[in-house]
């Protein structure tokens, strides 16, 4: 009799001493992102661990050198979003990646302001411009415009140098040259068109023969711990759900293959 009572408070305990357990077990996937693709990947990873209870994504948000030189490094990384150059540089570290978005460039001002009105006004007296460093994706892009630019007549071979004597903000990542116009630390940035959120920013169109296309790309490292996890999301990425997401964003499709 004394053991039958004791029996069911006991099979209790060990049920609520094996749930923290349970929990602990759960497979962490490590993802590397690039900055500028924060916003919906945060989504993604809401999406994914609703589907998979068993996993938890621990995610991090940096720029493109640093994603590249830790891929080569054999970090364990189960998911990388990242831009076309280091990717291109990823090759031999990789497994085969899937464009899941274009990206493209756009001068950022606040809304309703009225001082840069076009690319040329970047490089009139008094604008105070912010841009990414050469290294940085966006910073890459942007200096990819200026060069376009310049080539054209209606620009002038000074143009880029002007801009760049403008250039109050330098910033190695892209959430860091919008929040310099969101600050008013800066007139304008070249930026890309994902980061006009209506309600802060307008987007001053550039010239389609001047505007420069980013691809970005998610893969699976081969040095990766769970590289079945990895895989998933990039499914999910990819998947009819994940582009909607992007495109919500204001993300372009990526270049059909």
């Amino acid at each position: 009799m004394t053991s039958r009572r004791f029996a069911a408070p006991l099979l209790v305990a060990l049920a609520v001493a094996a749930a923290p357990a349970r929990a602990a077990d759960a497979v962490i996937v490590q993802a590397e992102v690039a900055s500028s693709v924060t916003a919906p990947f945060k989504q993604f990873v809401e999406l994914y661990q609703k589907m998979n209870r068993s996993a938890k994504v621990d995610a991090k948000y940096l720029g493109g050198q640093v994603i590249q030189g830790d891929v080569e490094s054999e970090a364990p990384i189960d998911f990388v979003i990242v831009g076309k150059n280091q990717t291109d540089k990823l090759a031999a570290h990789i497994e085969s990646p899937v464009p899941i978005l274009t990206n493209r460039e756009v001068v950022l001002v606040q809304k309703g302001s009225t001082k840069v009105k076009s690319l040329k006004d970047l490089a009139a007296p008094g604008i105070r411009v912010a841009l990414g460093t050469a290294e940085s994706a966006v910073g890459s892009l942007a200096r990819g415009v200026l060069k376009k630019a310049i080539l054209d007549p209606g620009y002038g071979p000074d143009f880029a140098q002007k801009v760049r004597a403008n250039t109050t903000v330098e910033a190695a990542s892209g959430v860091d040259v919008v929040n310099a116009v969101a600050e008013g630390r800066a007139d304008a940035a070249i930026a890309f068109v994902s980061d006009v959120d209506p309600a802060r920013f307008s987007g001053v169109q550039i010239p389609p023969s001047l505007n420069v296309d980013s691809v970005y790309y998610a893969f699976v490292p081969k040095s990766a711990k769970h590289p079945q996890r990895g895989r998933e999301l990039v499914r999910l990425a990819g998947s009819r759900q994940g582009q909607a997401i992007l495109h919500a964003y204001r993300y372009l499709p990526p270049p059909k293959s």
